[in-house]
């Protein structure tokens, strides 16, 4: 019942606010809109007059959208586009990412852990949510939209196993009360049955946001909370119910998933986490009159400016999005064949004006991404010629404020108590429950000089002061009892630096940041980070070169430093920084599809968490083993190499994208790598009905050398390494994917064999030691984005 009331909530909150979106398309112009978009004047939503005789009810709706995210540190502007490709769209809702390039514990939304070292985020003090990056939403991958008409995006993915299936809906909306002001939220809802004993996920997490961007104040805002349950099983007692299920049932019967035993089945991990994002910033600066011909043709601008992307009104099945500084004529840089084409139909203009020829795109001025206008809205730069001229603001310097708020709450539980005496070496408290708390506030104050004010300001240069205020909550014993009581660890941190970026223009763009701690736990840390891209076009191809590079001196995140829990307990408080050098360089040409990618990272004070699983032994014979884990450094510098091609091959209708991965590192017992990741997606892809419907059928394969893979301890939530005296090896298995992926209009489809290809003597499909993957199972998805 539960999950159904929050369902009917989502749907209530969605239905209110889509009203209100239409009161506001109504009372925020001149024109007075029904939700069919049309008035007692008889006007469409742009003004123009309706013809009931020849349009079509659903072509009155504005049809165009703009999606963009944020650095958040200080809130400037990322380009994005919509999610609408169809090519990979059968891997959106798998726990394996994209190129199935993570290791998870088989179950929808478990814990993950990218096996390219140099694809991974740092650890944050955040620290028990990092690894459920699959379903939480942060502010830095937070999508923001700003739409013509209320947008809607509804996704919904689902395994067929019987009663072991598995769920997950996504939702996504979008409104703008006018060009400047937009909010919306979103939801999600997850539920992995689980396959095998004790297995299952169940996510709720969604949030709200909003925007506004106008010319002398910006603001970004977001609210997201998290409710993440997780039954925790510990693994199958036995590998070789997988690797060998005939030997296991001695020829009597086959085991089905969910009867082969487990470690645990009365053990949970509980993730309730809130978090507050906001950046907002006053930009001080000038007016200016914006140079236009002498006598402009209204056939061909709408519009005297606009934000990185170009919509086009009036089109039922299509979106075009252009990155700053896209000619009308060019493609934009990185976008893929089969992303939304720019629609034909002829777009109707403001009043009065003759229809836009197809394909016509709105004026676009080298600007910064202000004082946007999307198709349909009444332009400022009128033919009139007693009208005042157009005028463009020009930011100079910006005095900008983010602040965030983290609270998170963790609870381990565990019932059975005789159990996991069995398996832990220790039993700190004999109660059932551990509450782990953090809480934090980050302000960070900056000051910006904008780029590009004049001619010789090429470069933006930012100066800024942070302060970060933590508490942590761990139990902590009460002296002569197995009893506990709460012990809080607090940390007040203060930071300096700058930043020089530059983010116009079509051919070079670099950021370079620097910051120091001056006082707090952390004081003595800094980080130099580095980036740059080169664009070019030689022999009509574009080129792009970048680098990548860093030095960062850290202070370990606090869950390194102290830790108490039911089975756990460490206090260090002498780790030392951990130092991280890292170069990498980059190379793609559009033409050829190729990319290439290759860097090398030196890492000292390297700190990890470590098995320290103790002996049992009967006599002078090890018999059994005792769990435990303990943090590690590594004194010595370790290496990793890391070397990565992409290559796209297409003869007609038949594709193969290919991704290949080579790394090595120097210490493979503190830090386990595969040497090889390679993915392979082979499949034709056509149009049929008079390419409406889109079709792409095809295999994809993913593989991964052996190596000894970071265990899971669901103690603490997080990958360790194996047990040094009793590992066992994942990997070289072919895991094969049978799909069909279809596009019609705003609906995408897919449907998937998941793990199609089980030999008899190679069952090894583990991406993490004990814990299989889901047998071969079919998946359906389905999204379908609407308007108004």
């Amino acid at each position: 019942m539960k999950g159904y009331r929050i369902i009917l909530l989502v749907v209530a909150l969605w239905g209110a606010l889509s009203a209100f979106a239409q009161l506001n398309n109504g009372t925020n112009n001149q024109y007075s809109y029904s939700a069919t978009g049309a008035n007692a004047g008889n006007r469409d939503r742009q003004g123009n007059v309706r013809d009931t005789t020849a349009v079509n009810d659903a072509n009155t709706v504005p049809i165009g959208l703009k999606a963009w995210k944020i650095d958040p540190r200080f809130g400037n502007i990322i380009d994005a586009t919509v999610d609408s490709l169809l090519t990979g769209f059968q891997n959106s809702g798998d726990n394996g990412g994209t190129t199935l390039q993570f290791n998870h514990l088989g179950n929808l939304g478990a814990p993950r852990q990218n096996r390219i070292f140099f694809n991974r985020e740092l650890e944050s003090q955040s620290y028990f949510s990092d690894p459920y990056d699959f379903s939480v939403v942060k502010a830095n991958t937070m999508s923001f939209i700003n739409t013509l008409s209320p947008y809607t995006d509804i996704r919904y993915y689902k395994s067929f196993s019987s009663k072991y299936s598995e769920e997950y809906f996504k939702s996504y909306f979008a409104v703008n009360v006018n060009k400047k002001l937009g909010f919306g939220f979103h939801a999600n809802y997850l539920y992995g049955r689980g396959m095998y004993t004790a297995q299952s996920t169940a996510f709720f997490n969604g949030g709200l946001w909003a925007t506004y961007r106008g010319d002398k104040y910006e603001l970004h805002a977001l609210l997201n909370m998290d409710n993440l349950k997780m039954a925790e099983n510990g693994g199958i007692t036995d590998d070789r119910y997988i690797t060998d299920p005939v030997e296991m049932a001695e020829g009597k019967k086959e085991y089905d998933p969910i009867d082969i035993p487990v470690n645990f089945n009365k053990m949970w991990n509980h993730n309730t986490n809130f978090h507050f994002f906001m950046t907002h910033r006053i930009n001080l600066g000038f007016y200016k009159e914006v140079v236009t011909d002498s006598a402009p043709n209204p056939e061909k601008t709408l519009a005297n400016d606009s934000i990185n992307a170009v919509v086009l009104a009036n089109d039922s099945t299509s979106i075009t999005l252009r990155p700053v500084g896209a000619m009308a004529s060019e493609k934009p840089e990185g976008q893929p064949s089969d992303s939304a084409a720019v629609a034909q139909a002829p777009q109707k203009g403001p009043k009065g004006k003759k229809p836009m020829p197809a394909g016509t795109e709105l004026a676009k001025p080298a600007d910064d991404g202000h004082n946007e206008i999307m198709a349909g809205e009444p332009s400022d730069a009128h033919p009139d010629s007693t009208a005042m001229p157009p005028r463009q603001f020009v930011p100079v310097t910006s005095i900008i404020h983010t602040v965030q708020l983290d609270m998170d709450k963790r609870r381990f539980i565990s019932y059975d108590n005789n159990k996991t005496a069995e398996y832990y070496a220790h039993q700190f408290f004999t109660d059932s429950t551990d509450i782990i708390k953090h809480n934090s506030v980050r302000n960070t104050f900056a000051l910006q000089l904008r780029e590009g004010f004049n001619k010789w300001a090429k470069a933006g240069l930012t100066a800024f002061v942070t302060h970060e205020w933590r508490q942590f909550t761990l139990p902590d014993s009460v002296p002569g009892s197995k009893l506990r009581s709460a012990r809080d660890y607090k940390e007040n941190n203060l930071s300096i630096g700058g930043e020089l970026r530059k983010a116009e223009g079509k051919a070079l763009h670099y950021t370079l940041l620097g910051e120091y701690a001056l006082t707090g736990a952390d004081a003595g840390q800094y980080q130099l980070t580095a980036k740059g891209d080169l664009n070019m076009h030689i022999l009509k191809d574009s080129i792009n070169v970048g680098v990548n590079a860093y030095i960062k001196n850290l202070n370990p995140i606090f869950y390194f430093r102290h830790f108490h829990s039911k089975h756990y307990w460490w206090d260090n408080d002498d780790l030392e920084k951990t130092m991280r050098t890292r170069i990498e360089g980059h190379l793609s040409s559009e033409k050829l599809g190729t990319s290439l990618r290759a860097g090398i990272e030196n890492i000292k004070n390297y700190t990890y968490l470590n098995n320290a699983s103790e002996p049992v032994t009967t006599g002078e014979k090890t018999t059994a083993w005792k769990n435990n884990a303990v943090v590690s450094q590594c004194g010595d510098n370790i290496q990793v190499i890391n070397a990565m091609l992409r290559q796209r091959f297409s003869v007609g209708i038949l594709h193969l994208d290919a991704e290949v991965t080579y790394q090595k590192t120097s210490n493979e017992k503190a830090l386990p790598l595969p040497k090889w990741n390679c993915y392979g997606n082979l499949y034709i892809k056509t149009a049929l009905d008079k390419k409406v419907l889109k079709v792409e059928l095809g295999a994809e394969v993913s593989y991964f050398s052996k190596y000894y893979a970071p265990d899971y301890s669901p103690v603490i939530g997080q990958y360790y390494l194996q047990n040094p005296e009793n590992t066992v090896e994942i990997g070289g298995y072919p895991l094969i994917n049978p799909y069909v992926n279809l596009h019609l209009k705003r609906t995408r489809i897919f449907l998937k064999m998941f793990n199609a290809y089980q030999p008899k003597d190679n069952l090894r499909y583990f991406w993490a030691p004990h814990y299989p993957l889901n047998p071969t199972q079919f998946r359906l998805g389905i999204t379908w984005n609407f308007y108004d």
